[in-house]
């Protein structure tokens, strides 16, 4: 009888929430007799519709509580209950893994932030000290690991520049993405029927520091696309206040708060519908390790415009326009090609479409994850 542990025991956000709800979904797929996951009480809810014999669930309540807390549970616990438990071979979708290997052990890198010094810089002292200790586990444990999964080629090359990661036990798997995404044409959320935004510039993404909002909305005050009466929408949950506020005050300073909508964190099906609908849809964001939002935007067909930086040129192809992060002049050049060419425009509406179709569904990356855990038992 085989045994698959994933350890569960981190916060999941964004695309990585969505791949790890997308695993869980289609569990039964893997072929494994029993799939024990090690999670947290919080995690607890992605597994209420699962009703899979072979799923076992391990409550570790203690594991996320601080980030010296995480590490003795990766680097101590886990491994000894891998023995107890009799497993197999242990999945880490959560950025790290043991360094001391008690079994096999396959890690998935899902994050870029820790290696840009400049997305540590817009952190507090403690933060920083966090994501330094976060940085050296995950190059430590993944120089370990049997096998590590990359989301993209450009973090894995970083990895095997920097890190001394094996090519061979290495491999790029870029994150899957849900059917559901795809153009509509209806306004039926309570956005469109509550208010009258005719056009508008859209931007998803959760409010941090490093997520750079502030460039787009200095770009949208000098090229005063308010007398165009084209509105922003901000869709993404407050995950810094101080941040939000910031912003709030920037946009009042400008003079512009009738014209930016912070949305909030919205449904999917309102997502799809502002992705669909929108003018041109901006991601400001210099630091990604391939960015869902923008597989999101590709599958509405949205009019790009995003960075130059890390995976972003990767993600997108020739099916976006890019600017520097640290350019109000290029992002209101890119934003006026699309204002003043129609023509253009709905090309790279055409262009997003077509590339979206490059990348797979998470059903289809979930069989790739159990072949490759199945190859290395």
């Amino acid at each position: 009888m085989s045994i698959l542990a994933v350890d569960l025991t981190y916060q999941p956000t964004g695309g990585t929430l969505s791949q790890i709800k997308e695993i869980i979904k289609n569990i039964d797929s893997y072929d494994f007799n029993k799939v024990v996951f090690f999670t947290t009480k919080d995690n607890l809810y992605l597994f209420e519709n699962t009703n899979e014999e072979k799923v076992i669930l391990k409550n570790v309540f203690f594991s996320n509580k601080s980030i010296v807390i995480r590490t003795i549970w990766a680097q101590i616990v886990l491994p000894i209950l891998l023995i107890l438990n009799r497993i197999d071979i242990l999945f880490c979708p959560g950025n790290i893994s043991p360094i001391f290997n008690t079994r096999i052990k396959t890690q998935w890198i899902g994050t870029i932030g820790p290696f840009e010094n400049k997305f540590i810089s817009s952190y507090s002292m403690k933060e920083k000290i966090k994501i330094y200790i976060t940085k050296y586990l995950m190059i430590f444990s993944s120089r370990t690991s049997d096998f590590v999964i990359f989301e993209s080629d450009y973090t894995r090359n970083l990895f095997l520049k920097k890190y001394k990661q094996k090519k061979e036990k290495s491999s790029v798997l870029h994150r899957g993405h849900h059917e559901f995404f795809k153009p509509v044409e209806t306004y039926e959320s309570k956005i469109f029927a509550e208010n009258d935004y005719k056009e508008y510039i859209l931007i998803v993404s959760h409010l941090y520091p490093y997520k750079n909002i502030e460039l787009f909305l200095e770009a949208y005050s000098h090229l005063r696309l308010y007398d165009r009466d084209l509105y922003v929408m901000i869709a993404g949950s407050i995950s810094d206040e101080k941040y939000y506020q910031r912003l709030k005050l920037m946009v009042n300073e400008l003079g512009i708060s009738k014209f930016i909508i912070f949305l909030g964190q919205v449904e999917k099906k309102s997502l799809r519908e502002l992705y669909s609908q929108c003018k041109i849809f901006v991601f400001t964001s210099p630091f990604e390790n391939f960015a869902a939002t923008l597989i999101e935007a590709m599958n509405c067909s949205a009019p790009i415009i995003t960075t130059n930086t890390t995976a972003m040129p990767e993600a997108c192809g020739n099916a976006a326009l890019y600017f520097s992060p640290d350019s109000i002049q290029e992002l209101s050049d890119c934003i006026m090609v699309y204002l003043n060419d129609e023509k253009t425009r709905l090309m790279y509406k055409k262009l997003a479409l077509s590339k979206s179709k490059e990348y797979e569904v998470y059903s289809e990356i979930d069989k790739k994850i159990n072949q490759l855990l199945r190859k290395l038992i």
